[in-house]
């Protein structure tokens, strides 16, 4: 009995140790162990201190608990049979700005999450990332992404959230998305995709949006369940109730001298019939036929609704003349606008949509009301100026905006910016400001005062559209685009690393033309263009005027490569209910600037740079400032005395960007543009001797 007992004893022992090892082995190996943390380094764009500034440690078991990965990764729990393994990657807004490797992230076949929202990451979004098979979520909005969306993302089939928006992908959607069985969320709005939308189911879907991009075609069927704004704006030719007008089939579409039109989706072509039946084939031809006579009746019913709607709209005009209804629905231009057509494409590439400015419902009021040409302000900026730009800004009409072709540049928090070439050639930029909070009389008098204080690096309004809901303002295009571009351009781009000089001067122009903008405006008599008319006393008693949005992409380069702000006070808040907060928010942001020219990293397109000045204060605590600056800075040959004048400069940036409780004041931009043009005279003169 002993011996029995005994035998058992130790054939329970064996188990246990089985269980043990089975445990052990269900961690992740040192190979994939490495080879996330390389994947990491690459996210970081080769940089080898992020994975230890984020915890990864090839040495270090990633699922052990408080010696796991700093937070930023999650492990399956213990009753899943990937015990042990990493079950999400989490490295939202780290300030990353490399690219990603499939195939060291496909390395670890258990992670299923993979959430890289909020950085900086270029390149593209590798074909690779079919292998990870296990994939349920995918995030990588808020990036610089471009290129096209691999088609073998239809690959994984596991896949429930694929989140690519706010980045600079362009291309069709891949098609196979659509056939993705699990797939209930999908974000790609605020991106540069064409062509039409695959064929969505969207009745299991959670969220489905596609706005901002270049889309045309039919919109997927169910698509009242996300609302308009899931697809509009895009480009002319969306289609499809209950947002926009019915698809139309041209009579041309199935014609046989038209052989490189594809057939509409609502027809079905004899090459498709591949029973041998002829009954079947004669019912497949008598289709396309009933479609095309049932689009004359939809769009004979068109014609008449519109024209029945215009009558009935100048009944209205004429009683209530050209003021809304007091109980109109206060919608956003963005809710009840669409994109339309124009007529004029021949001076169009025809690699880039060309369609006219986006026309708000008030806009669309007033047109078709007759408004006068004085709805559009010509600033006195216009008048003395001698370029093209303004010479045409000074005969145009609020017509002519509308109706010229357009090419959208950009869009951001506030709104969109559009190329428009007016009549004679000239090339304008266009700010659509969206939901402008500030009344009408006070946007009026913060552009002619923006337009008045002339500074050569401050990009003056020419002219300005004011409305209940709609706010315009027109500047001279600047062709040789903007700061961030020359910073953060595409790896493709052939231009060539800026140098210390080069930042150093875009450093302390913009400084200069904010601190100008900051006194100028202040009604202290700063302005060389003061008048003693009330109107103008009124305006300098408003209180000095932020410029309210200073980023990278505000920095344009002229002709002669010279910085100038752009978009000067058009977001600015009310004077009254800022005070001096909205000019101390212009010095962190030019704080934030400084910290993209030294550490040649962008900060989030969607956030205020803090992300930026926390990493390089890590970065700064660590004692690895050296770590901190652009690496074509330090390859640029620079000596040891630039190097000093680079750290003047981080000290000046992090002095705006500093927000600590206990911490001093921040400068003022006249302080912090005195600070930045005497590192500059350093600079210009190596002879003398640096400062401690």
């Amino acid at each position: 009995m002993a011996k029995l007992l005994a035998a058992l004893a130790a054939a329970l022992v064996v188990v246990l140790l089985a269980c043990c090892s089975c445990v052990v082995r269900g961690g992740e190996s040192q190979e994939v162990r490495e080879s996330l943390v390389n994947f990491l380094t690459a996210l970081a764009g080769g940089d080898g201190q992020a994975a230890l500034r984020l915890g990864w440690d090839a040495s270090v078991d990633p699922c052990g608990g408080t010696t796991s990965w700093g937070g930023t990764v999650r492990c399956f729990e213990n009753k899943s049979e990937n015990v042990g393994k990493i079950k999400k990657i989490l490295l939202e807004g780290r300030g990353l700005s490399g690219t990603i490797d499939a195939a060291l992230l496909c390395a670890a076949p258990a992670v299923r999450v993979v959430n890289l929202l909020g950085n900086s990451l270029r390149g593209g979004l590798p074909a690779g990332i079919s292998a990870c098979l296990g994939l349920t979520q995918l995030l990588v909005s808020g990036n610089q992404l471009s290129g096209s969306l691999p088609t073998s993302l239809a690959q994984l089939g596991q896949l429930e959230v694929l989140d690519v928006s706010g980045n600079n992908f362009s291309g069709e959607i891949p098609a196979g998305l659509s056939k993705l069985g699990k797939l209930v969320r999908f974000m790609a709005n605020d991106n540069h995709f064409n062509g039409t939308i695959p064929e969505f189911n969207l009745d299991g879907f959670q969220n489905f949006t596609v706005s901002n991009n270049n889309l045309t075609g039919p919109i997927p069927k169910n698509a009242e369940r996300f609302g308009n704004a899931s697809f509009w704006p895009n480009a002319a030719g969306m289609c499809g109730g209950p947002f926009f007008d019915p698809c139309q089939q041209s009579p041309s579409a199935t014609s046989p001298t038209a052989p490189f039109n594809a057939p509409p989706p609502s027809s079905i072509s004899e090459e498709d019939d591949d029973d041998g039946q002829g009954e079947g084939r004669h019912k497949k031809r008598t289709v396309p036929k009933i479609v095309m006579y049932l689009g004359y009746v939809l769009l004979g019913a068109a014609i008449l609704a519109f024209v029945l709607y215009k009558i009935c709209s100048k009944k209205k005009r004429s009683k209530l003349g050209r003021k809304a209804k007091p109980g109109g629905r206060g919608r956003s231009v963005y809710d009840s606008s669409r994109l339309t057509t124009t007529t004029t494409t021949a001076s169009v590439s025809p690699s880039k949509l060309a369609y006219s400015l986006p026309t708000s419902a008030e806009q669309s009021a007033a047109a078709a009301a007759g408004a006068p040409s004085a709805s559009l302000v010509v600033l006195r900026t216009a008048s003395i100026t001698s370029t093209a730009a303004a010479a045409a800004a000074k005969e145009l009409r609020f017509e002519d905006l509308l109706k010229s072709p357009a090419e959208l540049l950009g869009r951001g928090r506030f709104g969109s910016s559009y190329k428009v070439v007016v009549p004679g050639g000239a090339a304008l930029a266009v700010k659509r400001v969206k939901d402008a909070a500030v009344d009408e009389e006070a946007f009026r008098r913060r552009m002619e005062r923006v337009g008045r204080a002339k500074h050569p690096a401050v990009l003056p309004p020419l002219a300005f559209y004011c409305a209940m809901q709609e706010k315009l303002v027109v500047y001279e295009f600047q062709s040789n685009g903007s700061l961030a571009k020359l910073l953060h351009g595409s790896i493709e781009s052939s231009q060539g690393p800026v140098d210390w000089p080069a930042r150093l001067h875009i450093a302390a122009k913009v400084a200069d033309g904010m601190a100008f903008m900051h006194t100028a405006l202040r009604g202290d008599g700063a302005s060389s263009n003061t008048s003693s008319s009330g109107e103008e006393a009124a305006a300098a008693g408003d209180g000095p005027i932020a410029h309210g949005n200073l980023k990278a992409t505000n920095v344009l380069f002229t002709a002669g490569m010279d910085p100038c702000i752009s978009e000067y006070g058009v977001t600015a808040p009310a004077p009254a209910a800022s005070g001096d907060a909205a000019l101390r928010g212009d010095v962190r942001a030019f704080g934030v600037l400084l910290l993209e020219l030294l550490t040649g990293k962008a900060a989030s397109a969607r956030g205020d740079g803090s992300e930026l000045a926390r990493w390089v204060t890590s970065v700064i605590r660590e004692e690895w400032t050296a770590e901190v600056f652009d690496r074509a800075l330090l390859a640029g040959g620079s000596d040891g005395s630039s190097e000093q004048r680079m750290v003047r400069l981080l000290q000046v940036a992090m002095r705006c960007v500093d927000a600590s409780p206990g911490s001093a004041p921040p400068p003022t931009m006249r302080e912090v543009s005195s600070m930045v043009n005497a590192i500059r005279e350093d600079d210009d003169d190596r002879s003398f001797p640096l400062e401690a």
